[in-house]
């Protein structure tokens, strides 16, 4: 009987932890729940290059341009190859640039895999406006964490009103590109 509470102790504590783990990588952090839609477009605008642009509205006159670009190497996707994607977040107060924040990363895929082969990140923050947190990252595709991804999130606060206000920019490849 004490052998079996101590199993069952130790398998629910393997099961939680790994219960509690496996959420805080795979969330997807580019829509938060008070963050609006305001407007998406998508379009090619080469054979192997693909441009989407969303609007999202951060409340208090405050809004996100996110522009993600696809840029396939060997075209349209395919079973295998390279993709490079780009994603710039442009926070602004009304028209005025407060925040851009810009991830890259290049990605190798085989239809089983995805691999960050390259990344790069860089945030701008213009007067009137203070970095409260930088933080990026990046990894492989897996069986737990499906996507590769590469991602920075990005906290101001506006040094007039003392409000935070967050930006996340995220490129993704998938097995199959």
């Amino acid at each position: 009987m004490k052998i079996c509470k101590k199993m069952s102790a130790v398998i629910l504590a393997l099961v939680l932890s790994l219960s509690l783990c496996i959420p805080a990588f795979a969330s997807d952090t580019s829509v938060s729940a008070n963050q609006n839609i305001i407007s998406h477009s998508e379009e090619w605008i080469a054979q192997n290059k693909r441009m989407e642009v969303t609007v999202y509205d951060l409340g208090n006159g405050f809004t996100a341009t996110e522009t993600i670009t696809d840029e396939y190497v060997s075209g349209v996707q395919r079973a295998s190859g390279t993709k490079t994607q780009t994603s710039t977040v442009e926070i602004k107060n009304k028209s005025v640039v407060a925040a851009t924040i810009t991830v890259s990363g290049t990605f190798s895929y085989d239809g089983s895999k995805a691999e960050v082969v390259k990344s790069s990140y860089s945030r701008t923050i213009s007067s009137g406006y203070t970095e409260d947190q930088w933080a990026t990252g990046e990894r492989d595709s897996s069986l737990l964490m499906g996507d590769a991804l590469v991602n920075a999130i990005l906290i101001i606060k506006h040094d007039e009103t003392g409000r935070t206000y967050t930006g996340t920019a995220q490129v993704t490849c998938s097995k199959n590109g």
